[in-house]
């Protein structure tokens, strides 16, 4: 299938699926210098009737009913060559967009827990929210096929999805760190940052590890790992 720009430039539709303009003004500066060549990133922010922040089944739900109507109206599977749906869980979005179109559609929990097996022994996650996230759990092990010991597990910060963007940095930073040093105590040697407003925060994670004693992890942002992968699946015929 030829790219849906030129021959030569492979366009991405960097989605992010709640309606909060913060969150997608965090992933455009985190990943837009690390566009790789040849490669040129739109970012979507869902409209101003979906939800703020995707926290549940419910907000997952309306948020890809809203989006897929959106996308779908503007013309935007046409415009482009692949989609990166931002949010970190299993939504509903990706599957519903690779129902209408052959071109790769990926989700950032996809791609970090990819990249994550790649470069460690076992890795962690730290999320937003509080609480057991069993979702999240299932998620994990659906994506992987069976439950295993490459994952050592999750921590939920405490933190909303929106306030890590705009709510105090101190705050966001403590409760960073904590979560961090948790995940460390559970063995994980890479840490996945379970949310799109966690982009460019790999350096809390870091800190929080050299603070506490242990070696320096790996840190994968799916958003970044996303863009990585779904640049070379638009090129790759299937």
């Amino acid at each position: 299938m030829p790219l849906a720009t030129n021959h030569t430039i492979a366009s991405l539709l960097i989605i992010n699926p709640n309606s909060s303009q913060s969150i997608t003004d965090g992933l455009a500066e985190a990943l837009t210098a690390l566009t790789p060549p040849g490669t040129e990133l739109t970012f979507y922010t869902a409209p101003k009737n979906a939800p703020p922040a995707i926290i549940d089944l419910t907000t997952g739900v309306q948020s890809a009913n809203v989006c897929f109507e959106d996308i779908l109206n503007r013309g935007l599977l046409d415009d482009h060559d692949g989609f990166l749906v931002c949010c970190f869980s299993d939504h509903p979005l990706t599957h519903m967009l690779r129902e209408k179109t052959a071109k790769p559609v990926v989700g950032i929990l996809e791609t970090a827990i990819v990249q994550a097996m790649l470069v460690g022994q076992r890795f962690g996650i730290v999320t937003t929210g509080t609480g057991y996230k069993y979702v999240h759990y299932t998620e994990v092990r659906n994506f992987l096929g069976a439950t295993s010991e490459k994952f050592a597990g999750l921590i939920a910060v405490g933190l909303g999805v929106v306030e890590l963007r705009e709510g105090d940095l101190q705050n966001i930073t403590t409760k960073m760190k904590e979560g961090s040093r948790k995940i460390a105590e559970k063995g994980a040697d890479v840490v996945i940052l379970g949310c799109a407003g966690m982009a460019g925060m790999e350096f809390l994670v870091k800190e929080a590890y050299v603070e506490a004693g242990y070696p320096i992890p790996k840190v994968v942002d799916g958003a970044k790992s996303g863009v990585a992968i779904l640049s070379g699946l638009v090129r790759i015929p299937c």
